[in-house]
């Protein structure tokens, strides 16, 4: 077979494959590069390449910071939230166009375009990533402390680890800059946190001097209902909502679902306040509405 028609598939390890295994194969660099002006071979760092184009951003990113782990012969593990891409963990203000790995033994930090290599921990193990809450924390470090928060509710969610392990981990980190707003943001994570945006709006209502309970239980006449927030002390309920859930051949079912659904609560004696992911970036329109909300019940007597 000519090397010319040679598959990346036959040398790529992980979908990945670097331009010495195309070379090792037959395939010298104008063959790789008609491989990728086909769309059968994609760049992804420096040398190396993805088998066909990636499905999106994150699976882009998990095939980027598999390249960079391969090219580094384990000298350094998957890290910060490039590790939590592998864990499926949902990312908020992460950027994606850099991978990050964490070296496993001697050595500064060092950037290269697409790939940034951060000094040591000391933790045991030959393992290819970090542990998750070392993922976690090191997310909201490196990008924004509400990335740790937000990573950190999904994975307390879904039982992937636990409080005890984030706060080990925020202690390894201690001595690294940022720390202090990592550690306060993390303290409010919470099993019962269902999606991203209940993460940030109730880290919103928390920083606005609210205390919140998720998930909490309603008895309406249409049965147990669960809401996203409580404001404590008062009869107000907040709800967070991210779906676009109104559109398509059922969207009129749903909205008139969710209608029921607020007027059962209401006919409890409840008030409902919802925000979008547009409203919960704005902190001022949520302490107007949520004060408002507040108001408006202690008015009509629910407080």
């Amino acid at each position: 077979m000519p090397a010319a028609d040679l598959t990346p598939v036959a040398f790529a390890r992980h979908g990945v494959f670097s331009s010495a295994w195309a070379a090792a194969a037959g395939l010298d660099s104008d063959a790789v590069g008609r491989l990728v002006r086909s769309g059968r071979a994609h760049p992804l760092v420096r040398g190396w390449y993805a088998v066909g184009p990636p499905g999106d951003e994150r699976d882009r990113h998990r095939l980027a910071a598999t390249a960079a782990y391969l090219r580094l012969g384990g000298r350094a593990r998957v890290s910060h939230h490039s590790s939590l891409v592998f864990h499926g963990l949902p990312l908020y203000r992460a950027d994606l166009a850099t991978v990050h790995l964490t070296r496993t033994g001697p050595g500064s930090s060092r950037n290269r375009p697409g790939v940034k290599v951060h000094p040591s921990l000391p933790m045991d193990g030959a393992a290819d990533r970090v542990p998750i809450a070392v993922g976690i924390v090191q997310s909201g470090l490196e990008a924004d402390p509400l990335t740790a928060l937000v990573a950190a509710d999904a994975a307390l969610h879904r039982r992937s680890v636990t409080s005890p392990e984030i706060e080990d981990a925020v202690n390894l980190l201690s001595g690294r800059h940022g720390i202090g707003p990592v550690r306060a943001v993390l303290a409010g994570a919470d099993t019962r946190i269902e999606s991203p945006g209940e993460s940030v709006l109730g880290h919103r209502l928390r920083a606005l001097g609210w205390a919140v309970t998720p998930q909490f239980m309603v008895v309406t006449d249409l049965g147990t209902r669960y809401a996203d927030f409580r404001i404590d002390g008062t009869r107000v309920l907040v709800e967070f909502d991210g779906k676009v859930k109104y559109g398509g051949e059922r969207g009129a079912d749903v909205l008139f679902a969710e209608k029921r659904r607020e007027d059962a609560l209401r006919r409890r004696g409840w008030l409902v306040e919802r925000f979008v992911w547009a409203e919960i970036e704005r902190v001022p329109l949520i302490e107007r509405r949520i004060e408002a909300a507040v108001a408006t019940a202690a008015r009509l007597g629910w407080a």
